[in-house]
């Protein structure tokens, strides 16, 4: 059995199955041609390819002043650079194949390095094989690529806390600015990690110094987007402007809190009129969701600035003045990003036939990743894992201020996987499976 869970941990094999299994559903479930028109990143890039620059219609709404700093940039340069390619889809799919392999790697290593060989073996095989991240090769969203953002920027941000030197500090800097190109709040990650490394015993020496030279990384990636978005509207604009409509569309009286889903009844009472017998309990609004009442006559000559405010001031005065059902809301948010949202697997992007194995699989890693949470904490345990612990409570904190999908939580759950994993490993350990190596004697700090 020991040779079994050693050769768990060597990683060709990992690596091996991740690719091929990819390959392969990335042969069998090929995209379609029309990928980029499948997301609002790739109309974006459309429109970058065909000379109209970086913009976006707004849905129709801003047809003839298209909005010029909506999206966030890095997905839509990960489908650009597929769009200039001689074949865009095999261009993509050879894309998302090399980037969920190397996320796959990263959290390998990440997971190693946390807890040990053999949590880091059985963290690398579950990444490799987990039905979600492999089906998501095929799907055009940026999962796949934000994940392995996210896996990179966790495990330069462990190699810092080993070896706290400055090139490893701007490295993850640089990892962070570029995660946050896709997801803004990402930055918020920064004083987060920040203070797991102040934790760390004995502390890091010249932590100013290290700071300076994070905040520098990030720095360098994400202040050129920021004054191209100020040259270009004129105005002071952070990394995107569709913070507004995001905030709007998990915060109003009609809203599941998940995405475009609506109630059918509230919509019809919030539109004012009957409510049509065909109607299902929730419908999806994609494109054509209700705007806040008189935004309407204004949505297509707003400053871009100005519309995401207002979609922000709807937002807020609906919890000011609902302020218990907006709790309410809160709670079925919190449920749905953790759990299972009302209407998974609605959606014809994802294959519906997938969403009850999909159930099934995560509700067993949830459930030991719990374990593996709890035994992380043990000891001095949560110095170690505390940066993973904070990724998890500020994304849930964000997503719930604004709105919750499932897939905001696929690009997380490699760190379920990772805690799983731990969980694992100490009860192979505590079975007498494992040899007591240098890795293993971290175990009362959280490392098996």
């Amino acid at each position: 059995m020991r040779s079994v869970l050693t050769w768990l941990g060597r990683p060709l094999p990992i690596l091996a199955a991740a690719l091929l299994l990819r390959l392969a559903a990335a042969w069998l479930l090929p995209l379609p041609d029309d990928f980029a028109q499948r997301t609002d990143s790739g109309l974006t890039a459309l429109h970058v390819v065909s000379g109209e620059g970086y913009a976006h219609d707004f849905y129709g709404w801003r047809s003839d002043a298209p909005l010029q700093a909506y999206m966030p940039p890095l997905h839509v340069a990960w489908i650009t650079l597929s769009l200039v390619l001689p074949d865009p889809r095999l261009a993509h799919s050879a894309q998302q194949v090399v980037a969920g392999t190397l996320a796959v790697w990263m959290v390998y290593c990440l997971a190693g390095a946390l807890g040990g060989p053999l949590t880091g073996g059985l963290a690398g095989w579950a990444m490799a094989l987990y039905p979600t991240y492999v089906i998501l090769t095929t799907v055009p969203e940026s999962v796949v690529l934000l994940a392995a953002c996210l896996a990179a920027f966790l495990l330069l941000a462990w190699r810092l806390r080993e070896k706290p030197e400055a090139g490893r500090a701007i490295a993850a800097g640089l990892a962070l600015g570029i995660l946050s190109l896709g997801r803004p709040q990402a930055l918020l990650l920064l004083p987060a990690m920040l203070a797991w490394l102040a934790l760390k015993r004995p502390r890091p020496g010249r932590l100013p110094r290290l700071a300076a030279l994070c905040c520098f990384g990030a720095g360098l990636v994400v202040l050129p987007w920021v004054a191209r978005n100020w040259a270009v509207l004129g105005r002071p604009a952070f990394v995107s402007t569709n913070g507004g409509r995001t905030c709007w569309l998990g915060n109003n009286p009609f809203t599941t809190g998940s995405g475009g889903d609506v109630y059918a009844g509230q919509l019809a009472t919030y539109l004012g009129v009957p409510r049509d017998p065909s109607w299902l309990e929730i419908l999806e609004f994609p494109a054509g969701y209700p705007l806040p009442h008189g935004l309407e006559a204004q949505v297509a000559e707003l400053p871009e600035q100005d519309l995401e405010r207002a979609f922000y001031r709807a937002a807020l005065e609906y919890a000011r003045t609902n302020t218990g059902e907006w709790l309410a809301l809160e709670a079925r948010k919190l449920l749905s990003f953790w759990w299972f949202r009302p209407n998974l697997g609605a959606n014809p992007q994802y294959q519906d036939e997938w969403t009850a194995v999909y159930r099934l699989v995560y509700a067993g890693v949830a459930v030991v990743s719990l374990v593996g949470l709890a035994l992380s904490a043990r000891g001095d345990g949560w110095r170690r894992w505390g940066l993973l612990y904070a990724v998890l409570g500020i994304q849930t904190l964000v997503y719930l201020g604004f709105h919750v999908l499932t897939r905001f939580r696929w690009e997380l759950e490699f760190i379920l996987l990772i805690l799983a994993s731990f969980a694992i490993a100490r009860a192979c350990q505590r079975a007498g499976l494992t040899s007591v190596g240098p890795a293993d004697r971290l175990a009362p700090m959280g490392g098996v």
